[in-house]
C-alpha cells in the first residue's frame, strides 16, 4: 500500500481520543454529537471484531480528527447541515456519494461535502478516515463570498494542495499548537483562516455574490460591544447596554441590526458561550458545569447546554470529560 500523501500519522491523533465503543447505537450517537444524526449499516467484519473509535479536536469554528468503524460500514447522513466536511483516508478506502456523485476516497483522493449536500457511502473494514469540519459561516467569512460551492473530489496529488496538506500535518503533529489554540481564540481563528484559504487556493470552487465591503461601524456600536465583552457574565439588560453606548434602546437595536446583523442580547449570549468554553477547557478536577454556567451569566442550565452544543457540537459535560481525561 502506498503511503498517504497527507502523511498524517494515525498515532498522533490518539491523544485526542473521544470515544471507543463496540456498540453500534452508542457509536452512532457519539459520532452524531460531533457531526450530525445519521444511519449506520454494518457490513462484513474482517480480521475479527474490534471497537469503533473517534479522535476529535475542536478549535473555534474548525474541528478535525479521525474515525474508524468496527468493521465495514454503510453510512447514510442525508444532507450535510451548516458546515463543510472534508474526508480523507489514512488507511483503507470508502465508496461514497456526494450530492449523487460517486467518488472513491483513498490515500490519493478525498472529498469535501458542502452544506445542504447529500452524503453517504460504504467504508471498508480497515478504513480510518481523517476528517475536517469547518462551520459554514467561517468559510464564507474567510473567503469573502456569500455562497461557495467547492469541487467535491480532492485530488491529493495536485501540487496546489501541498501547502494545505502540509499545514494539516503540522497541526495534527503538534499538541502544543492545539492546546494554545484551544486556550487562545485569536490563535484558533488564525489557524482556521489559514487552513480555509489554503484549501481554497488549491481546490477548485464556484462562488456567487461577493460580500459587500464593510462600512464604518458607528462608535456607539463599538462602545456597546466593549461593554458587553467586559460585563457579559453580569445580568445585563438592553437598557444597560444602551446606557453604556449613550443611545436610546431603539437606536441601539437599529444600529446592531444594520451593522452587525445580530441583536445586542444575542451578542451577550455568544460572549457567555465563549467564556464558558474557555473556563471548561481550563477546568480543574473540582469545577462543575453548573458552577461554570452560573459564573458566565447563565441561569437556565437547559438553555445553556443546548446553546453550547449548537455552538461547539458537544455538550459542556463532554468538554469537561475530555479535558479531565487528557489531564490523567
Amino acid at each position: 500500500m502506498l503511503p498517504s500523501p497527507i502523511q498524517i500519522e494515525a498515532t498522533a491523533l490518539r491523544k485526542y481520543r473521544y470515544f471507543e465503543s463496540d456498540d453500534l447505537d452508542d457509536t452512532r450517537q457519539r459520532i452524531a454529537s460531533v457531526l450530525q444524526p445519521h444511519r449506520l449499516t454494518p457490513g462484513s467484519i474482517h480480521g475479527g471484531r474490534r471497537a469503533a473509535y473517534m479522535n476529535y479536536v475542536r478549535l473555534e469554528n474548525l474541528a478535525f480528527g479521525s474515525l474508524c468503524y468496527a468493521g465495514a460500514m454503510g453510512v447514510e447522513a442525508g444532507e450535510i447541515e451548516d458546515y463543510y466536511l472534508v474526508i480523507l483516508s489514512l488507511n483503507g478506502y470508502a465508496d461514497v456519494s456526494v450530492g449523487g456523485r460517486r467518488t472513491i476516497v483513498s490515500q490519493s483522493q478525498g472529498v469535501v461535502v458542502g452544506p445542504s449536500t447529500s452524503f453517504g457511502g460504504t467504508f471498508s473494514g480497515d478504513c480510518e478516515q481523517f476528517f475536517v469540519r469547518v462551520e459554514k459561516q467561517a468559510i464564507l467569512a474567510h473567503s469573502g463570498y456569500d455562497h461557495l460551492q467547492i469541487e467535491p473530489t480532492i485530488d491529493l496529488s495536485r501540487p496546489e494542495l501541498v501547502p494545505w496538506l502540509t499545514q494539516l500535518r503540522m497541526l495534527t503533529s503538534s499538541p502544543e499548537t492545539v492546546t494554545l489554540a484551544q486556550h487562545n481564540r485569536r490563535v484558533a481563528v488564525e489557524i482556521e483562516r489559514l487552513l480555509v484559504m489554503l484549501l481554497l487556493a488549491g481546490q477548485p470552487y464556484h462562488s456567487q455574490e461577493r460580500v459587500q465591503p464593510s462600512v464604518l461601524v458607528p462608535r456607539t456600536v463599538r462602545r456597546a460591544e466593549a461593554f458587553i465583552a467586559e460585563h457579559a457574565s453580569e445580568p445585563l439588560t438592553l437598557l444597560n447596554i444602551a446606557d453604556a453606548a449613550g443611545v436610546p434602546v431603539r437606536t441601539l437595536l437599529h444600529s446592531f441590526k444594520r451593522f452587525r446583523d445580530v441583536s445586542p442580547m444575542q451578542l451577550v449570549r455568544e460572549s457567555r458561550i465563549e467564556m464558558s468554553r474557555e473556563m471548561l477547557l481550563r477546568a480543574s478536577e473540582t469545577d462543575r458545569v453548573v458552577d461554570i454556567a452560573l459564573s458566565c451569566g447563565f441561569v437556565n442550565l437547559g438553555r445553556f447546554a443546548s446553546a453550547y452544543r449548537e455552538r461547539f457540537g458537544e455538550t459542556p459535560s463532554d468538554t469537561l470529560r475530555v479535558v479531565r481525561q487528557r489531564g490523567v
